[in-house]
């Protein structure tokens, strides 16, 4: 039983190292591809959104990985959702891509924009929040429901961050569900399942193996039903949860 469990440990950052060289691998061999579409000229997002879809699915399959997508029919192609997945693993991002078809932004922290290969996405695509700095939080807010007006999703993972008891959820913040209510597009609840388990972060001890991904995406849910914007949250938190992998 100890030698099995030596085994794994060494499999699992064997299959870590594997998956982080090809992410920065691919990453910087495509950088060159996004860099023209983007800070050449914002129109070409539709193209570098393209490219993104093709990176997400070199990584996720090239990293030995199954994926199962359940719900496609509860999203309409001619319209904008604000779609909130739980936060459990650095995949999340990665299979975003590969759920939804149609063009989407991400939401994430402005501490994106330190990160070199990440910041033309979120200087020139995504959207950056800065919660500690009111009138960049406001231009966020701005840009997010021009983004929805203009019939682009937003992705906003209401945890805010990698949950750090992963797969379990961790706290919901308001700022998607205040988004919703501003600007009358609906949340959709998406429940990832088993990122968690084939990239964890949350421990150098946890075992990182290939395996089989879970994506569910929820019917949508409208900010007219709710008189309070934690309810809100909490029922979206709910949906989730109850679809969690536990």
């Amino acid at each position: 039983m100890r030698a099995l469990k030596i085994m794994l440990k060494a499999v699992s950052i064997l299959y870590k190292t594997y998956f982080f060289l090809l992410f920065a691998t691919s990453l910087l061999l495509l950088y060159p591809a996004f860099y023209w579409h983007l800070a050449r000229d914002q129109k070409n997002i539709e193209a570098a959104f393209k490219l993104k879809k093709l990176w997400a699915r070199i990584l996720f399959f090239g990293s030995f990985n199954r994926l199962e997508v359940k719900g496609k029919e509860n999203l309409h192609p001619s319209k904008a959702y604000i779609i909130c997945p739980n936060h459990s693993s650095y995949l999340d991002i990665i299979v975003a891509y590969l759920a939804f078809d149609d063009l989407f932004l991400f939401m994430g922290k402005a501490e994106l924009l330190k990160w070199p290969l990440f910041k033309i996405f979120f200087k020139h695509m995504d959207i950056a929040v800065q919660r500690g700095h009111p009138i960049k939080a406001a231009r966020a807010m701005i840009l997010s429901k021009n983004a929805l007006a203009c019939n682009k999703s937003l992705v906003i993972f209401p945890e805010g961050t990698i949950s750090k008891t992963a797969p379990a959820l961790g706290p919901f913040k308001p700022g998607a569900f205040k988004l919703s209510t501003e600007s009358k597009f609906p949340v959709v609840p998406v429940t990832f399942n088993g990122n968690s388990r084939v990239i964890n972060i949350n421990s150098l001890s946890a075992l990182s193996l290939p395996g089989k991904i879970e994506i569910i995406i929820h019917p949508p849910v409208f900010p007219e039903q709710f008189e309070k914007i934690s309810d809100y949250a909490n029922a979206v938190k709910s949906t989730i949860d109850n679809t969690l992998w536990k």
